[in-house]
């Protein structure tokens, strides 16, 4: 027999806003639905409940009551978005899961029970994690996806394996609770069935005669007798996340607050899968502007929310904010596998290097990526033509054999006496093409002066000239 797992989370979108805004839960906070120009409460909080607040309520009635209830839109599209962010989080634990939109989580755990020494220590591994969530849930076994589904959404919490047990649980559900039509819930209960065990008692020939072939198939697929063909859900390569603001922020203090708890989701997110991202984008949303985007990127890959954070805060001044922020959406598309140089080992070599590409990251918030960037030489051999800017931390290919140049080179040239030089290495003769200006026709020398430093110079209208400093 298959064993199925069902999870149902009746607030999820709400439990969630709370969860990264806890200062709200004191406020009677509500998610409406709105239809045909009527709005009711779909989903309240625990302190908008203990003040009389009920789901199916109107908005009128619920101000009525409760005169500083919050109304916040909901949107089945951001609640279906917080359920595949908890599947990626649940993936670490079970793998074999179905989401059912917006509020459900399928999980097939017959393969699971030899993993986790039964199906209890399971249970009871999942509640921590949801708990530690703070997520309001009803789970549910069964024989089929269908059934567990059924018997969570309707509140039993039903947690045995034999199947006689599940079979009676079900057979007691009313007809409102077996997830039909309201067509085919209709005209059972006008037909005097109001419990699944009466359904079952009838042949299927006679459910389908009375009511029609989906019916049948919705009876066996509730007993188990039907397979159905799940697409199991598998993590993205991505993080995308998304958080509407109770209340409208105007400054950018008092962002810092919602942008810590996404960061921390997004370092959480990145140590489970041992992943690391180098850009990480944010965007700001307003009521009647487009939204404000800030980039961040790091000198180097990590995983850490404290970089991104110092990063942001002194990005904080180029990125006025131009109206209130209503919401905030973070992205991070390019994913890498956590290596030895992301910061995992605490070596003496790796610290160091951590040190180096923090400061390059602010460097680069602070000035721009423009402003910072490491020289490096070209192929054009003559002086003063063969540098070029790069981006810091871009790897370019090593030249084979190149000739050794100074880094430091004088735009001027400045006059010196032979006799106080000692000649190393040369002459090397550089010349430029005919297509070249200006003309450049010279012989240039390695040499060490009287206090050991290394020059290079050459020789022109009877003069010697020091051109540049070797390091």
């Amino acid at each position: 027999m298959k064993l199925w797992l069902y999870l149902h989370f009746p607030r999820l979108l709400l439990d969630n806003i709370e969860r990264l805004q806890p200062h709200i839960r004191r406020l009677p906070v509500t998610l409406v639905y709105q239809e045909q120009q009527k709005e009711w409460l779909l989903q309240c909080n625990d302190t908008a409940l203990s003040l009389g607040l009920e789901r199916g309520q109107s908005t009128v009635l619920a101000h009525t009551l409760v005169t500083n209830t919050v109304f916040m839109p909901y949107s089945e599209e951001k609640e279906s978005r917080v359920l595949m962010r908890l599947a990626e989080r649940l993936y670490l634990s079970v793998d074999k899961q179905v989401l059912f939109k917006p509020q459900g989580i399928a999980i097939q755990v017959d393969s699971l029970l030899k993993l986790y020494q039964g199906i209890h220590p399971l249970i009871t591994h999942l509640k921590e994690e949801l708990g530690a969530l703070g997520m309001s849930y009803q789970l549910s076994l069964g024989f089929s996806a269908r059934s567990a589904q059924c018997l969570a959404c309707a509140g039993i919490e039903q947690l045995s394996t034999d199947r006689c047990v599940i079979e009676h649980e079900l057979g007691h559900l009313p007809i409102k609770q077996l997830l039909l039509t309201p067509k085919t819930e209709k005209r059972l209960v006008n037909s005097g069935i109001h419990q699944l065990k009466q359904l079952w008692s009838l042949s299927a020939a006679d459910i389908g005669k009375r009511f029609g072939s989906g019916l049948v198939d919705d009876i066996q697929r509730l007993k188990g007798n039907e397979s159905q063909a799940f697409e199991f859900f598998r993590p993205r390569d991505a993080f995308i996340t998304q958080l509407d603001l109770v209340t409208e922020i105007q400054h950018w203090q008092g962002m810092l607050f919602p942008l810590k708890r996404l960061l921390q989701e997004l370092e959480q997110f990145l140590y489970q899968r041992q992943k690391v991202v180098r850009q990480l984008t944010i965007e700001l949303q307003h009521r009647d502007i487009e939204p404000t985007t800030v980039p961040l990127k790091l000198a180097a890959d990590s995983w850490r929310a404290s970089e991104f954070l110092n990063l942001l805060q002194l990005q904080m001044n180029r990125h006025p904010l131009n109206a209130p922020v209503i919401a905030i959406e973070m992205r991070a598309h390019e994913l890498f596998a956590l290596t030895r140089d992301s910061g995992s080992l605490l070596t003496k070599g790796v610290a160091h290097q951590q040190t180096v590409t923090e400061l390059i990251s602010r460097l680069q918030a602070r000035l721009g990526e423009k402003a910072v960037y490491s020289p490096q030489l070209s192929s054009d051999p003559r002086p003063l033509l063969n540098e070029q800017r790069v981006a810091q931390m871009t790897a370019l290919p090593a030249q084979q054999d190149a000739p050794r140049r100074p880094l430091w080179l004088f735009t001027d040239p400045d006059v010196v006496k032979i006799e106080d030089w000692q000649l190393l290495e040369g002459p090397e003769r550089i010349q430029s093409g005919w297509w070249s200006s200006p003309e450049m026709k010279r012989d240039y020398w390695l040499a060490q002066d009287k206090q050991q430093r290394l020059g290079w110079l050459y020789f022109e209208d009877g003069c010697w000239f020091l051109q540049g400093w070797f390091s």
